[in-house]
């Protein structure tokens, strides 16, 4: 649907007044507005299309967390192949004729002036309806809303889920630690058989070895089995099965 409405833009080009009067009239003139002017306008807004969310009909890039990266003047000017000035012009035109919205925003640094930021912009809905694609556009909208509900739901999910298997982990990691002490204290050695009791030492600290990095194997990927993280576990302390 971005791409048709893209093409019929075009149409702004033959026909001004038919398709978007509010924009030929934008510079405060009865005269028709110059071409190379009327291209820009076109040339921005196709760009400012290409980063649409549907959702929110705000120009941008997703950003993690559910957040959207606002786009800057240069970039989108760069985008339609327009230098920085003829697109200042262009932008201005397009909001005087209400099809882009534009929202300045601005920090505070440290030493309490002020910078500017990349400043929030919206396209209208009724941009689509000029051109015969509102009605698509209610549809397109309802699906984008149907997938950005599926995808938080989705990642609610995998958070929970991620959160079980780490608390499993740690748990398996304590009873493992328990266990170790346990064998620790069968294998030392008695009043006599010394030579005995450092053979047991050997295969109790063999074992240990093997059980601590069975953990570590464990809380690296939680959804390995029991019988696995050993097997890893052997297998990279290069010691062979007993």
């Amino acid at each position: 649907m971005l791409t048709e409405l893209m093409h019929r833009l075009g149409r702004y080009l033959d026909a001004p007044d038919e398709w978007l009067p509010s924009l030929n009239r934008a510079n405060g003139s009865t005269r028709q507005q110059r071409t190379e002017r009327s291209v820009a306008c076109v040339q921005l807004l196709r760009a400012s299309l290409k980063y649409l969310d549907l959702v929110t009909m705000r120009v941008g890039v997703p950003s993690t967390g559910g957040g959207m990266q606002n786009l800057t003047l240069p970039f989108l000017a760069k985008q339609a192949g327009l230098d920085q000035r003829r697109a200042e012009r262009a932008m201005r035109d397009l909001q005087k004729a209400g099809l882009t919205s534009v929202w300045p925003r601005c920090e505070r640094i440290n030493d309490g002036n002020y910078r500017g930021l990349a400043a929030i912009k919206y396209v209208p809905p009724a941009l689509f309806g000029a051109f015969g694609l509102a009605k698509w556009l209610r549809h397109e909208r309802s699906k984008a809303q149907l997938r950005q509900q599926m995808r938080a739901a989705a990642d609610v999910k995998q958070r929970r889920g991620d959160t079980r298997e780490h608390a499993r982990g740690r748990l398996w990691m304590a009873g493992l630690k328990n266990g170790v002490a346990e064998c620790a204290d069968r294998s030392r050695p008695g009043p006599t058989g010394a030579s005995r009791g450092k053979v047991v030492d050997a295969e109790a600290e063999f074992e240990r070895q093997i059980q601590i990095r069975a953990g570590q194997i464990k809380q690296a990927d939680p959804s390995l089995d029991h019988e696995t993280c050993f097997r890893l576990a052997r297998q990279q302390l290069a010691l062979p099965r007993r």
